[in-house]
């Protein structure tokens, strides 16, 4: 159960456990030990900015549980948590679904990779309502978990509609789990997958033509974005990344994003991912060094952590900055 008054936030369990404890994206999922004040409750209070949203979950006895008493859930790659949302704190309307809006579709694909990383696998294209001619193409990493998670086909179709973004395709890729680190890492040739082998066989598949090609992702995947970028200026003329963890030299060389644009943005609360990397300061690190390079970034700070919630709640302002779009 959560009791919200202002900004304090006094998270209670109840039930019968020997010790109970908290852990939510506002203490990098630390096992934080809660105050018993009663023999079957347990309560720990905490202050949040009055915007702030987070999963958390109760371990009682060692045994991860979702909040009984709280309806919100949100669910990503392992599962549901349970959400917190302040006060002030709404979705964007972009991200909900409505019948009375013309819709896009997606084309499931599958790739035989047999030069990079020698498996098949799926690739889904979203093909907006009243596509014709040349068109932005976006290229998704996590492709099936933005579909899934992301709300990233209502968030198309709304914006579209609404005329905050231009008819865009876009390709959600998918990933093997077991794989995503080696994939995404900064010595994969990942990149190269994605310009000479996924971006050729969309376009053969959908005979539309891009205009201008963006690279998305999150986390790793939002490295990944940024990386291609780098690494196929001539190819793509943007990236977005959602927390991303940026494995970058500190030294290296960005003069190739030179004109590019660039949509960066984290969680305040991501300092301690389970990867340990500071995520807040390594975005506004390399934000610094992409824009001295001549890119043109933008960055947002969010009062969020690292999950599915944050990057649905922000794909929206994030789409419309890349475009130009943004109020």
């Amino acid at each position: 159960m959560i009791k919200i008054e202002g900004n304090k936030v006094k998270f209670i369990f109840k039930g019968n456990a020997k010790s109970v404890c908290l852990a939510g994206d506002f203490n990098g999922w630390r096992r934080e030990k809660m105050p018993q004040i009663s023999e079957e409750t347990w309560v720990l209070e905490k202050s949040f900015p009055m915007n702030a949203r987070f999963d958390y979950k109760f371990i009682a006895d060692g045994e991860e549980l979702l909040d009984a008493d709280n309806p919100l859930r949100n669910e990503g790659g392992f599962g549901f948590s349970s959400e917190l949302r302040m006060p002030h704190f709404h979705y964007p309307k972009a991200i909900r679904f409505f019948n009375n809006i013309p819709h896009g579709e997606i084309r499931k694909y599958t790739i035989n990779d047999s030069i990079y990383f020698k498996y098949k696998r799926d690739v889904y294209v979203y093909i907006p309502y009243g596509a014709h001619g040349k068109m932005p193409a976006l290229f998704f990493q996590d492709g099936l978990e933005y579909i899934l998670f992301g709300a990233a086909k209502n968030t198309l179709d709304f914006l579209i509609h609404k005329g905050a973004i231009p008819k865009t395709v876009a390709v959600f890729v998918d990933i093997r789990k077991e794989r995503r680190l080696k994939e995404y890492s900064a010595f994969s040739r990942y990149a190269e997958f994605l310009e000479k082998l996924v971006v050729p066989f969309v376009s053969r598949k959908t005979k539309i033509s891009f205009s201008e090609k963006f690279a998305v992702g999150t986390s790793l995947g939002g490295f990944a974005a940024i990386d291609t970028l780098l690494k196929f200026p001539e190819i793509f003329s943007g990236a977005i990344s959602q927390s991303g963890m940026l494995m970058f030299d500190d030294n290296q060389n960005f003069a190739a994003l030179k004109g590019k644009k660039i949509y960066m943005d984290y969680g305040k609360y991501e300092t301690h991912t389970d990867e340990s990397v500071d995520i807040p300061y390594r975005n506004k690190f390399f934000a610094k060094r992409f824009k001295n390079a001549g890119a043109n970034v933008f960055l947002k700070e969010w009062n969020d952590g690292h999950s599915w919630g944050n990057w649905r709640a922000h794909l929206p302002a994030a789409l419309k900055s890349i475009f130009g779009r943004e109020k």
